[in-house]
């Protein structure tokens, strides 16, 4: 059984004393990437990015618990802490199959410098899935062991949102959706409560996505009949119709 709060304060002063609440995002790629460095994997564009926003509840909760974040490579902290930017392409992510869950490398990490408690998303996955059920996952360590039962979910978002032609534009260098909606799952809200004393509830906003692809990839995008790269294919489709140089308007 995990130690609990209490029991961890007299043995975490040394630790606690070298963690900052804020620290600077990590200048390398870090060695549990989705991809091992130099290789090409098969994705929706050949570079982009992508930011998560935090919504102002989840950032004001983790500022009462008296937790702070920082950035894991080749993730970067931005906004003034409130965001995470990430690197996305081909030389970082890859689309597994048959799920069609999208491998991402980098994440961040939040610490409670009280206790020493240390807890990471390292590397996470996202599914665009047609016919509900696009999520992101991840599998927690904390105090750099994973979480016993594996993998969770984090946070669920709506695919048709994702799409609308409102929201996917160019922005960014590139094209794709400018701000969707994360909501925070419950299984995720209650791990962090249980590991982090936080008091956050699932079905709250956790966070906004917003994510630029640039250029064609170097592999095709693979197909398949899956929720998951069904999904992929719709993404990729409106990749490449907001890209498009709009038609010529002929004279009369």
């Amino acid at each position: 059984m995990r130690p609990t709060r209490a029991s961890l304060i007299a043995g975490g002063t040394a630790l606690a004393a070298v963690l900052l609440a804020v620290q600077p995002a990590a200048a390398v790629r870090s060695g549990a990437g989705c991809l091992a460095y130099g290789q090409v994997g098969s994705y929706l564009s050949r570079e982009g990015g992508a930011k998560i926003t935090l919504s102002a509840a989840f950032a004001g909760e983790l500022k009462r618990a008296g937790i702070g974040l920082s950035a894991l490579g080749p993730a970067e902290l931005a906004d003034g802490g409130r965001a995470l930017w990430m690197p996305v392409g081909e030389r970082y992510d890859t689309v597994e199959t048959p799920s069609g869950r999208i491998c991402h490398p980098g994440g961040f990490r939040l610490t409670d410098d009280e206790v020493g408690v240390t807890y990471e998303i390292g590397t996470f996955h996202m599914l665009f899935a047609t016919g509900g059920g696009s999520a992101l996952f991840a599998t927690p360590t904390v105090n750099g062991e994973a979480r016993p039962r594996g993998e969770l979910t984090l946070a669920t978002f709506g695919l048709r949102r994702a799409l609308d032609p409102r929201t996917f534009v160019r922005h960014g260098g590139g094209a794709g959706p400018r701000k969707v909606a994360l909501t925070l799952h419950q299984s995720w809200a209650d791990h962090l409560n249980r590991e982090l004393g936080t008091r956050l509830r699932g079905g709250t906003h956790w966070a906004d996505l917003a994510i630029a692809w640039q250029g064609e990839p170097s592999r095709p995008v693979p197909a398949g009949a899956t929720p998951g790269l069904r999904g992929i294919e719709l993404v990729n489709d409106a990749i490449r119709r907001t890209s498009a140089p709009p038609a010529p308007i002929l004279p009369f």
